[in-house]
């Protein structure tokens, strides 16, 4: 029962912005609601203020004792070269790509500069865009936690780009920036 009333308030909060969005179109509402819903980081806090009104507080979490091996599958690259806003990895074997943290998939589809492409907006902010991947494993809008498969590669290449405040992180930083951790 208690996906319904997440799935209810989902549909309440989406048809109240568009709602909003067509009464300001039209003159209605004098104050510029759109202009604070206008990203996809604005979706991820009002996703965070639903689930806190609704109580999710990760119930399906079940403890176990192991020790943790954090696996950072971007950090053994073969490879690095720059390649438009962000860098071409090539590796050794196939691998599916994992979410790094819990966020957003804000984009999904073909672009012309990297292919199938997977976008997701990143709870710590950032936005992380996976390029020349072979199959998606994750519908636009869905939510992601740590270590969810996003899509499965199809060579053995991968492009990425990282934006952290809406500027792109330099190509030299990119591979810093997988293998800390700090995504």
């Amino acid at each position: 029962m208690k996906w319904k009333t997440k799935w209810v308030a989902a549909f309440f909060l989406v048809l109240a912005v568009f709602s909003f969005a067509k009464l300001e179109e039209r003159g209605i509402v004098k104050k510029p609601v759109t202009q604070y819903i206008t990203t996809g980081k604005d979706f991820v806090i009002m996703k965070k203020w639903v689930s806190s009104m609704l109580g999710d507080k990760d119930e399906d979490t079940i403890a176990v004792s192991a020790d943790p091996v954090e696996e950072m599958p971007f950090s053994e690259y073969e490879s690095m070269q720059p390649y438009m806003d962000g860098v071409l990895f090539s590796y050794t074997n196939v691998m599916p790509i994992r979410a790094q943290g819990d966020g957003l998939v804000v984009f999904t589809g073909f672009t012309r500069q990297s292919g199938k492409t997977v976008t997701v907006m990143y709870e710590n902010g950032d936005e992380v865009t996976y390029g020349f991947v072979g199959s998606f494993e994750k519908l636009p809008y869905s939510t992601v936690k740590k270590g969810d498969t996003l899509a499965l590669m199809s060579d053995e290449a991968i492009y990425l780009q990282v934006k952290r405040e809406g500027v792109n992180l330099d190509a030299g930083l990119l591979s810093t920036y997988f293998s800390d951790g700090n995504q």
